[in-house]
């Protein structure tokens, strides 16, 4: 016999990932800023890419693989 799928469990990681997604996000933005006011000519984008994204490397997208395993499954779509 299956187990119930933790549905309950799935959605508060995924409201926990997401709060710290968007914390480390204004965290990363900010320290571009100051950044920035050290080198005003080089663009917000290319100073991040510079500064993180290319040092840090890319990494799966948690949150929506998250969702992907809810969507299949519950067998519907998230509403946004």
């Amino acid at each position: 016999m299956a187990r119930q799928p933790a549905i309950g469990r799935l959605d508060n990681i995924i409201r926990d990932l997401e709060q710290l997604h968007n914390d480390a996000q204004d965290i990363f933005d900010s320290h571009i800023d100051a950044l920035r006011c050290q080198c005003p000519g080089i663009p917000f984008g290319v100073m991040k890419s510079c500064e993180l994204t290319a040092r840090a490397g890319s990494a799966l997208n948690y949150i929506a693989a998250l969702k992907i395993v809810r969507e299949a499954v519950m067998g519907q779509k998230e509403k946004t």
